[in-house]
């Protein structure tokens, strides 16, 4: 199963991004902060990363340069999130794909499908 790891401050976005996805047929997982994302796909390396920009203790940006150093965490493809128009040069980050919030289910799930693909069948 696909593991998608939704980062954002938003509790209630985060939740109904993970039923969703879950919905779907994907393994859904959430952190609140650009900290913990680092000590999580550390520990576990999830297949995609859909995390926000600006979070407290490590914003998005942050937590991609971050990535960009540590080997095996430079592989990840990262959708970002943010209710601002990015202002940062892309060749200094690594991003696959960026939706601007609000943005729409649909476009939420055909970004993780470019990215990773369709949920593998579960046999149910």
């Amino acid at each position: 199963m696909k593991t998608i790891l939704i980062v954002d401050d938003e509790f209630d976005l985060t939740g109904t991004l993970q039923a969703i996805l879950r919905g779907e047929g994907y393994a859904a997982e959430v952190c609140s902060d650009g900290r913990e994302t680092l000590d999580r796909i550390k520990a576990s390396r999830p297949d995609l990363l859909l995390m926000d920009v600006m979070m407290p203790r490590m914003s998005g940006y942050e937590v991609l340069k971050a990535m960009k150093r540590t080997p095996g965490l430079d592989g990840i493809p990262v959708v970002l999130m943010s209710a601002a128009p990015l202002r940062v040069k892309p060749a200094d980050y690594t991003w696959a794909a960026f939706l601007l919030k609000p943005f729409t289910l649909d476009a939420v799930l055909r970004a993780v499908e470019e990215q990773v693909g369709k949920p593998e069948p579960t046999g149910n």
